[in-house]
């Protein structure tokens, strides 16, 4: 009956358009309402299903410095899997990197699945390209096709925080693989995270940096990203801007 619910409840594009609201922060039932231009009473109804689902939890903001505290909903970090019949891939993917590692030794697991996140990224480059007919990646490719299409259709929710010619700042508010993140954040973060944005940017044939300055993985509210663009100085191949840490 729970997963039934959960289905009902994620069937709704009010319903879905909250969910990408709250990824990004708190809100009240108000703002909610003033974004989706709906009545505060439709959003309450909505965000009741949302509650009963496990997908999102209300507490009360005791900032103010007088008055009653506000009422604010958000993401549940922790959400149930939605799944029939139940499956099991996040146990078994746990299991096998564990085993990776137990087998062929730490550094040994790092170098391969290095190989797996690279390939991951030239996977979705080489897909992108040809979908799409894209000859050349600049920053606008990027949005419309990386940030815009692969990830907002996988459901990372990604918010651009900044854009110029050669940089790009953008947040991912949901972690695709949250829960093997905060298990074993140095294989899921440091290793295939990391190689899969270098599997990118070799497909992509470009001279582009990214670094991430926040992670879910590691406790933060979400993964910050900063994408750059480096240019080389003809004469003496020198970066012409500084890479980020």
């Amino acid at each position: 009956m729970e997963e039934k619910n959960s289905y009902q409840t994620l069937s709704s594009k009010p319903r879905l358009d909250i969910l990408k609201l709250l990824y990004k922060k708190e809100l009240s039932i108000e703002q909610i309402a003033e974004a989706l231009n709906l009545q505060p009473i439709t959003i309450r109804h909505h965000l009741k299903s949302l509650e009963e689902a496990g997908l999102i939890e209300k507490y009360e903001d005791h900032q103010g410095l007088s008055g009653r505290p506000k009422t604010l909903y958000r993401i549940v970090k922790r959400t149930k899997i939605v799944g029939f019949p139940k499956r099991r891939y996040l146990t078994l993917s746990s299991f096998l990197i564990s085993t990776l590692e137990f087998t062929a030794g730490e550094k040994n697991a790092k170098r391969l699945l290095s190989r797996v996140g690279r390939a991951m990224g030239k996977d979705v480059v080489k897909d992108l390209e040809a979908r799409n007919r894209i000859k050349e990646w600049g920053t606008k490719e990027y949005i419309d096709f990386f940030i815009k299409e692969y990830l907002e259709e996988s459901g990372a929710e990604p918010e651009i925080v900044e854009v110029s010619d050669k940089k790009i700042v953008y947040r991912l508010h949901n972690c695709l693989f949250f829960e093997l993140a905060l298990k074993m954040p140095d294989m899921m973060c440091d290793v295939i995270h990391e190689t899969f944005h270098e599997g990118v940017h070799e497909a992509m044939e470009k001279n582009v940096k990214t670094n991430r300055v926040t992670c879910m993985g590691k406790g933060d509210d979400y993964c910050e990203h900063v994408c750059e663009w480096i240019d080389l100085d003809s004469s003496n191949g020198s970066k012409s801007i500084s890479s980020h840490t």
